[in-house]
């Protein structure tokens, strides 16, 4: 009778651990993001339909500095699988101080895909790209500018015009990475961080408003509030197709740009979901409805863009170094606040 009872606790027990083990590697994945989130849904449920995953969108907001502080502060006990969103210093900063795990997703070579949109030691992955645009009030600028004499504003050395003086908005690279990667942009073109603050210190007499976020400019240039600003260019698109504003949208030589970028948290409790989630990222579907709904280029070919956006080989990038943003990121900054008292 003995070894019946001590058969059966041993049955009971394996049962249990079993249990246990399952509920331990429950097919899901935790997204902490800093997307959209009527794009951030539809990507959740193809996922879910390709894959049978669900997706739980742990945390989702507009600005990636906030995502990546969460991430490190939870960094002894990590309870997302997945950073998504947000240009790839945020990614590299994490990847730096230990808080990622690298994976280097298949899909890459299977697709085709360049690997310069892709960390080299595979911390972050590339699936998106954006660009810096300038636009301006095309009412303002006939009515103000044009019988001056003056062209309209299409380089960034057009924005230092006196004639606009107080009629520049801008963004804070304290809030947001738009802004950030836009001051890089000087600097790169420009040839060195002296002439590149230069221009920022030349700039900061025009500007009316540093805006919190990048695309702060959109409703206030479309508004008349001031003639010109910077924003980032797929979502300065969508707003001007889809609420028909009376702005003139230009992607300037030498502009910025981001690669959106996904990565794995380092001590993720779904490792293996996480990994499933990136390869979805880079498929042909992801980059549809990304495109589609964010007006974002898909570092994957073969996917198409909605009506009125240029495409992406026809913009002029400022050569850029990816390592050296990265890694001066603290201290241009710090000038930049220098410079403009913000």
């Amino acid at each position: 009778m003995k070894k019946i009872f001590l058969g059966l606790f041993i049955l009971m027990l394996a049962a249990s651990i079993f249990a246990v083990g399952q509920e331990e590697v429950e097919e899901k994945v935790i997204v902490y993001a800093a997307f959209d989130e009527k794009t951030l849904n539809e990507l959740a449920s193809a996922f879910k339909q390709e894959t049978g995953i669900d997706v739980e969108i742990g945390l989702q907001i507009a600005q990636a500095g906030t995502v990546s502080g969460r991430i490190k502060t939870e960094a002894s006990n990590p309870r997302a699988d997945i950073f998504l969103g947000g240009n790839s210093n945020y990614h590299a900063d994490l990847a730096a101080v230990g808080f990622l795990e690298p994976y280097k997703s298949p899909v890459v070579k299977e697709a085709g895909i360049s690997g310069e949109f892709m960390d080299p030691d595979g911390y972050w992955t590339g699936w998106y790209l954006g660009a810096l645009c300038m636009l301006y009030n095309e009412s303002r600028y006939q009515k103000e500018i044009a019988p001056k004499g003056i062209k309209p504003p299409t380089t960034w050395d057009d924005l230092l015009n006196p004639v606009y003086k107080g009629e520049v908005i801008a963004s804070n690279p304290a809030t947001t990475g738009g802004a950030y990667l836009m001051m890089a942009a000087q600097i790169f073109r420009l040839g060195s961080e002296e002439a590149g603050f230069d221009y920022i210190r030349k700039l900061n007499v025009n500007v009316a408003q540093y805006t919190k976020g990048a695309n702060g400019s959109v409703p206030l240039v479309s508004q008349g509030e001031a003639i010109v600003g910077f924003a980032w260019g797929h979502d300065t698109l969508k707003a001007k197709i889809q609420g028909n504003l009376p702005i003139v949208v230009v992607f300037p030589k030498n502009t910025g740009y981001e690669i959106g970028s996904v990565s794995i948290i380092k001590g993720a409790p779904h490792p293996e979901c996480a990994r499933k989630f990136v390869d979805f990222l880079l498929s042909t579907k992801a980059g549809e409805i990304n495109a589609r709904n964010g007006f974002r280029y898909p570092v994957r070919k073969g996917v198409a863009l909605p009506e009125g956006v240029p495409d992406f080989k026809t913009l002029e990038l400022a050569t850029w170094d990816l390592k050296k943003a990265a890694e001066k990121i603290d201290v241009w900054k710090k000038e930049w606040a220098k410079i403009t008292g913000k």
